[in-house]
């Protein structure tokens, strides 16, 4: 099957790690699986779409018959050029419901996606062609069915062969049943690019399906060779998937994000280099729900730059991945913060900003919340059972882990949930308990009760994937629910750094109780003011999910007037709540960062009067989804000549006093484009897309704010690369 798309070039093949039967040093590249035993994850040369429906049993590989089912090499993938490729496969469908036609068990290939990334792919396939049995025995290649048949109850051997020469490819695809039995054929011809790409096995049929009944396609002895075969065999992903680490008053806390390998019993293991050695330093569990290994070190000395290493033995071998505690800087040197918020997915892997800012070589990274979307990957979401619930948001964070860590490993991170990564589409957390009256099936109206709809043990799973690698809480007590808590101080450097939880105190905007509304509730407040009390060695710094204000006139698919969707979803409600919490910021010269909004912005906020509170700096999306935009009617009060026409003084939606500095807003009509118009990347850019960094000097007291837009080149940034208004410097430690 192949999707119209605008025009591509060939796949790019970058690099990730693998463990592959693989012959290097050979014009051909090959591969055999070794599979055994029963697991759900099938291994670090695979990607199953989705993982929970792709498993081990028996050494078998079982899939359910269900719409695009497909798991992936990522090893090897078709590359441009004269050749050939083979792959072979056995194969047997297991009825359990009335087949129809559309089950199909066998291959994809020539699997691409909108980006030219084989990683891309995987997630937001666009052309590929199909390869395999049917339910009813005859065979499929592309648009051609065989006359012959075979049983597809009995296991099948297929053989696909697939021949590139001059500008065509030539397909052949054989099915063979038991030594010396009967086989049946099919062949055709396409463009040679439409070969190119990932290849996949395939177990196809309806996109709606009982997971009890659904009939599967077991899979066993997958090998595949050829010399148009790319081999690259550091594109695995797994068992360790990647490391994310933070430093704080001499404690180092670093979480291993580990692939669901559950069952074995093995610790990881963290070393550091030392004297060109490596010295094992501790050993951690993976915890099972999470599959996060996390470990503490205290009295770390952040003087020098320390490689580590974290083990782990798997399937007979040990898997490795290796990055860098980083030399803390000095109080008084220039601190660079890179903040992110909002990625929608559909840019994944995202190249372009990951490159971009690995150029910019920030000394800390802050994601603000919603790392995944519950749209990442396809497939819907699942919210029970609990197994089934967390590996269907393990497949979607390890999206944000992938593109990320070559950065998280090197540096250290902050990196806290919004509401999209706990599947909810706006979160009231109400003190963490569960949402009054919850229907089976809830909807955006069931959040603004305020509350929780998933599984406390899912939701504190969730947390700990993200914010784990924090310094502990500084008030550990948990929320309702037993849900645990993670507000606490990072020092780093010149920062002192306050990392707030805006969402799971917030009562919902229809709570039906008619509680007093809450924002931060009393716990977080008291942090503040502690927080605050306590003299600064540099810049106070307080990091949340969104901003104190509602900036947004514009919002939705159409960006209409009047509807700017911030509002109560913002921290501007409730407004007594909001105005006390900035009050306890008032007068200490404090830097807020802040995600959320899909729009950047830079706005002084006022209480009792203009501009006596916090400097809150709001990054835009990675890749923004529903838009929004700041187009006010006319400039503010006190608007400065020859800033952009949307500065100055406002009195936001909720009775906010707010001046705003600057604003990321999306291109004109950027909210109509499609994908079959324009490549995704473009789209996020003209939507507003991008990403912060602050430059924190301690001996000018400056911070330098800059807004910088998806396309640009970080090696060669021109005035154009930042949204109007950027960069702008200001005097925040008087």
């Amino acid at each position: 099957m192949r999707r119209p798309q605008f025009s591509r070039t060939c796949l790019l093949v970058t690099a990730l790690l693998i463990h592959v039967s693989c012959f290097a040093g050979s014009a051909t590249a090959q591969s055999k699986s070794s599979w055994s035993g029963t697991r759900q994850w099938i291994g670090p040369e695979y990607w199953a779409n989705p993982l929970t429906d792709w498993s081990l049993l028996d050494g078998e590989v079982v899939a359910p018959a269900a719409a695009d089912r497909t798991l992936h090499q990522l090893v090897h993938q078709v590359v441009s050029g004269q050749g050939q490729a083979e792959l072979e496969v056995t194969v047997r469908f297991e009825q359990r419901d009335p087949f129809s036609i559309n089950q199909v068990g066998g291959f994809r290939v020539g699997v691409r996606g909108w980006l030219d990334d084989y990683r891309h792919a995987l997630v937001s396939a666009t052309d590929w062609i199909d390869a395999g049995i049917r339910a009813d025995g005859r065979l499929i290649l592309g648009d051609v069915i065989s006359d012959g048949q075979v049983d597809a109850a009995d296991w099948t051997r297929l053989h696909l062969r697939i021949q590139v020469k001059d500008r065509f490819a030539r397909l052949v695809l054989v099915a063979g049943q038991g030594a010396g039995g009967e086989s049946v054929k099919v062949e055709t011809s396409v463009a040679a690019g439409d070969v190119t790409g990932n290849i996949a096995l395939l177990s196809n049929g309806s996109a709606k399906f009982s997971r009890e009944r659904v009939s599967r396609w077991h899979f066993k002895d997958w090998r595949v060779s050829g010399s148009i075969l790319g081999n690259s065999p550091d594109q695995a992903f797994g068992p360790i998937l990647w490391t994310q680490y933070s430093l704080s008053g001499g404690t180092l806390k670093l979480l291993a994000m580990m692939a669901p390998v559950d069952g074995t019993g093995e610790p990881v293991h963290l070393e550091f280099k030392h004297d060109g050695k490596w010295v094992r330093k501790q050993s951690a569990e993976v915890e099972s729900l999470s599959r996060a290994a996390v470990f503490r070190i205290d009295g770390w000395d952040g003087s020098t730059e320390v490689p580590y290493r974290v083990g782990y033995n798997w399937s007979g071998r040990t898997y490795s991945w290796t990055g860098t505690i980083r030399k803390e800087p000095g109080i008084r040197d220039v601190i660079t913060m890179a903040a992110f918020s909002c990625d929608n997915g559909y840019n994944f892997p995202n190249s372009r900003i990951v490159g971009n800012v690995a150029f910019q070589d920030p000394d800390i990274l802050f994601f603000a919340g919603d790392q995944i979307y519950e749209s990442f990957g396809g497939f819907g979401l699942s919210r029970s059972p609990l197994e089934l619930a967390m590996l269907d948001y393990l497949r979607k964070y390890w999206q944000f882990g992938w593109s990320w860590r070559d950065l998280l490993k090197d540096r250290p991170s902050i990196i806290i949930p919004d509401d999209h990564d706990v599947f909810q589409g706006n979160l009231w957390g109400h003190g963490g308990r569960r949402i009054p009256d919850l229907p089976e099936r809830p909807s955006g109206r069931d959040w603004n009760r305020g509350g929780y709809a998933m599984d406390p043990q899912w939701i504190n799973a969730v947390e700990r994937t993200q914010v784990a690698s924090l310094p502990d809480p500084v008030d550990p007590e948990p929320a309702g629910q037993g849900i645990g808590v993670y507000f606490t101080n990072l020092v780093y450097g010149g920062l002192d750094i306050a990392i707030l939880e805006d969402r799971k105190f917030k009562t919902g905007p229809r709570d039906p109780c008619n509680e007093e509304p809450q924002l931060l509730g009393p716990r977080q407040e008291a942090f503040l003011e502690h927080w605050v009390s306590v003299p600064a060695r540099g810049f106070k710094v307080a990091l949340s999910q969104t901003i104190f204000c509602d900036v947004a006139t514009h919002a939705g698919q159409q960006l209409k007037s009047n509807s700017g969707g911030g509002g109560s979803d913002s921290n501007g409600w409730p407004k007594t709540k909001r105005d006390k919490a900035l009050s306890i910021l008032q007068g200490h010269d404090v830097v807020m960062v802040h995600g959320d909004q899909h729009l950047g912005a830079l706005v002084h906020q006022g209480v009792d009067s203009w501009e006596d509170s916090a400097v809150a700096f709001m990054v835009p999306g990675s890749a923004n989804g529903f838009p929004r935009a700041w187009w006010p009617q006319h400039p503010g009060e006190n608007h400065i000549v020859g800033d952009p026409p949307w500065t100055g003084r406002y009195i936001d939606s909720l009775g906010n006093r707010m001046t705003v500095l600057a604003a990321a807003n999306p291109d004109k009509a950027s909210n109509l484009l499609s994908r079959n118009e324009v490549d995704p990347e473009s789209i996020a850019h003209r939507k507003g897309s991008g990403h912060g960094v602050l430059r924190f000097d301690p001996r000018s007291g400056e911070v330098t704010f800059e807004m910088w837009r998806l396309q640009f080149d970080a090696a060669n940034p021109q005035p154009s690369d930042q949204f109007a208004g950027f960069p702008k410097t200001l005097e925040i430690l008087k």
